[in-house]
């Protein structure tokens, strides 16, 4: 029941970020971008707060994929939030993959 709660927080969260970055993006795209964030938000989610260890393989190919996301809607997103997103995201994983941290920190530093 708590994974539930974290993800409905994480979803939250994502929805009222959507406000922050470029206007010029329509409704419809935000809420795609949103989408596609969630869901790498909930892979991550259930990679690192699933019974056992989180597997440190399938949580660098999610943040991987997070990274390629964020690039592609940098612009959108602008650099203050697509940075907060980057950290948010590293806080959340460096405890369980810190090569992930790193990959994390180079697409901050890509700005």
């Amino acid at each position: 029941m708590g994974v539930a709660r974290f993800l409905t927080a994480l979803v939250a969260v994502s929805v009222l970020a959507s406000g922050c970055g470029g206007d010029k993006q329509s409704k419809a795209d935000r809420a795609a971008m949103n989408a596609e964030f969630a869901k790498i938000d909930f892979h991550i989610a259930q990679t690192t707060m699933g019974p056992g260890y989180a597997k440190e393989k399938l949580l660098e190919q999610a943040t991987r994929r997070y990274a390629a996301t964020i690039h592609k809607y940098r612009d959108e997103l602008g650099d203050g939030e697509a940075n907060r997103r980057l950290s948010h995201e590293a806080e959340q994983v460096g405890p369980f993959c810190p090569p992930c941290v790193e990959i994390l920190r180079r697409e901050a530093e890509a700005s």
